[in-house]
């Protein structure tokens, strides 16, 4: 019997869950239907950072008309269109460029510049040898003294054009020529140059100081220095000081300084000796010597002397040339005794 009120109560219970689900149906009519399935989830991104392109620049504002094109505030001058593009080369040929504005764009690499015109490559013809000579002429006619020789006389020259302005009315002609002498004329021909000097410039003086680098050139197999060399080399600085007695050109040769290496001041003594013996035998030419300023009281070489109570360097430190000091009071000298001998206003 109890079984059988087991299943009564049983089947009770499954009647009345069933008419609980029939009223939520009724009430709901939509919900019978079958649902979508829910949509997946967006993705969330991250929010893209807003870049200006690097290719082009921040917007420039025009400048009014008629004035300058400048570069925006902050931005450096060689980013703008203006300063990148290359600017076509003015010759006579182009026509006027128009004034430009500059205009934000992108920079565009750099142009080649057109190319000139014929006219602007046609190349300049080469003086004549006639318009050289009388150019030559020029730049010494009127001159009051001439300085010729090697690389000391153009130490002498410069200082020389300086120092000559106390002489009212007088000029001075730099003349000197370095790594030349009276023996090798494969480089410069004095002999030829002091002819065309007299012919043309005709100065009232020429001041000569030369034979540094002769000193160490042989003459005929006749070895530097050697009593015969001193022979040959008197007669070159003859026939040369010849050439300006011929014209009546008074000259002033200065001779050379005591050197330091003793070898090399032993030849230099022989031109020396050679070129005061040609001054002797030539009309019109004065020898002069140059050491006494450069040398101690036993006529040996010195770098340096006290002047004025200072310690003052004359000479270079090769021991053969001398210093602007130096050579300013060996020119000083020379004015001195070219005023002494009338080429120049006392």
């Amino acid at each position: 019997m109890r079984p059988i009120m087991r299943c009564c109560v049983l089947w009770l219970a499954l009647l009345t869950l069933a008419g609980c689900s029939w009223r939520g149906w009724r009430k709901a009519p939509g919900s019978m239907t079958a649902k979508a399935p829910a949509a997946p989830e967006t993705e969330v991104k991250p929010r893209p950072v807003i870049e200006p392109p690097s290719a082009v620049p921040p917007p420039v504002a025009s400048p009014p008309a008629g004035s300058a094109a400048q570069s925006p505030s902050g931005l450096p001058a060689e980013e703008t269109k203006e300063n990148l593009e290359a600017k076509p080369a003015r010759t006579a040929a182009l026509t006027p460029a128009t004034s430009a504005v500059a205009r934000p764009s992108a920079p565009r690499s750099a142009k080649p510049a057109p190319a000139p015109t014929v006219a602007a490559l046609a190349p300049v013809p080469a003086p004549k040898p006639a318009a050289t000579a009388a150019a030559a002429a020029t730049a010494v006619k009127g001159c009051s003294i001439a300085v010729v020789g090697d690389s000391l006389a153009v130490g002498i020259g410069v200082t020389m054009e300086k120092r000559i302005r106390h002489y009212a009315g007088a000029s001075c002609a730099s003349l000197g020529k370095v790594s030349t002498g009276l023996i090798s004329k494969r480089f410069f021909d004095w002999e030829k140059r002091l002819a065309e000097l007299v012919a043309s410039g005709k100065p009232d003086a020429v001041v000569v100081m030369m034979g540094g680098n002769d000193a160490n050139n042989a003459i005929a197999g006749k070895t530097a220095g050697s009593p015969a060399w001193e022979a040959a080399y008197r007669e070159k600085a003859e026939h040369f000081l010849r050439i300006a007695s011929a014209a009546g050109v008074k000259v002033l040769w200065v001779g050379l300084p005591v050197m330091r290496d003793p070898a090399y001041a032993g030849r230099v003594r022989a031109v020396n000796a050679a070129a005061k013996q040609a001054c002797a035998a030539v009309p019109g030419c004065t020898y002069m010597e140059a050491g006494a300023p450069f040398v101690d009281d036993a006529g040996h070489f010195v770098q340096a002397k006290d002047i004025g109570g200072r310690l003052v360097s004359l000479r270079a430190k090769d021991g053969v040339h001398m210093t602007m000091t130096g050579y300013d009071l060996l020119t000083r000298q020379v004015l001195q005794r070219l005023a002494a001998l009338g080429a120049l206003p006392q």
